[in-house]
């Protein structure tokens, strides 16, 4: 009885590895932020993205805001008050902004896209604990919501499949995770604005012409299954995206998608064509 008892002991073991690597990454990745954050003379991480709409409202309550954008200062003060700067510069010497600490952008990057394989893999496991790794991912929502929107808008591990990648079949393990990173932000975005935000521009943002065909290819898959879940979600700021694409080329291998997605999220064939009559 004993011998067969531990190798059981060690199969229910290895079968909650994964969800629990991937909830320690997250907390982890939040809690290294935070210190960063708390230590005297750090800069805020700034990763040149503009502020993303929704960013603010995306957070859980009690959860403070990431911030996406440099941090501007007011140029008049409100009335009954001195406006003052937020740093006091040496007799003598010009006040000049601190450089962005992107070591921190790149430890959540790394992070976001561990979790992401670790939540693609561990749906297949019945005792992956999927709503406790949801919830801890929307613990930090609007941090760990742009972490994944940078890592899916950074395209080099795209760039690096090989010329004759299929992406209908055997797909690599890096498109795998790509489109892990897209559920997690669908599965975010009805609770999430900032999710939601990061979607709208991913889905709209132009494709380099300079990257290699499979990159390319590899982008309009996504922005396919990202208008498909946008539909789903939103069906007016679906078609708003949408009508936003300047590339007619693009336009018409994605419109099957927004379609597709407008009849799953419910709406009848009259409500679709009033909603797509201008597209």
């Amino acid at each position: 009885m004993q011998s067969n008892a531990q190798p059981r002991r060690k199969a229910f073991a290895g079968r909650w590895a994964a969800p629990a690597v991937a909830l320690v990454i997250l907390s982890a990745a939040a809690l290294y932020t935070a210190l960063m954050r708390g230590r005297p003379g750090t800069p805020p991480p700034d990763d040149g993205m503009p502020p993303r709409p929704g960013a603010s409202s995306g957070a859980l309550a009690g959860e403070p805001a990431r911030i996406t954008a440099k941090a501007t200062v007011p140029t008049s003060a409100p009335p009954g008050r001195e406006l003052r700067p937020l740093t006091r510069p040496l007799p003598g010497e010009a006040a000049t902004p601190p450089a962005p600490d992107t070591g921190i952008e790149e430890t959540r990057r790394d992070a976001i896209q561990k979790a992401a394989r670790s939540y693609r893999e561990g749906r297949f496991n019945v005792f992956f604990r999927e709503e406790a790794f949801i919830q801890e991912l929307a613990n930090h929502g609007v941090e760990n919501v742009a972490a994944l929107q940078d890592a899916l808008a950074d395209t080099r591990s795209l760039s690096a499949l090989p010329d004759d990648t299929r992406f209908t079949e055997q797909r690599p393990e890096t498109v795998l995770d790509r489109m892990a990173m897209i559920d997690l932000l669908h599965t975010l975005a009805p609770e999430d604005d900032s999710a939601r935000a990061a979607m709208l521009a991913l889905a709209t943002s132009p494709i380099d012409p300079s990257l290699s065909d499979v990159a390319k290819k590899g982008l309009v898959g996504e922005k396919y299954d990202l208008f498909f879940k946008l539909a789903q979600i939103d069906r007016q700021a679906a078609v708003d995206a949408f009508g936003r694409l300047e590339n007619p080329k693009l336009r018409s291998l994605l419109r099957e998608a927004l379609l597709a997605g407008l009849h799953e999220s419910g709406a009848s064939y009259e409500e679709v064509q009033r909603l797509t009559r201008h597209l």
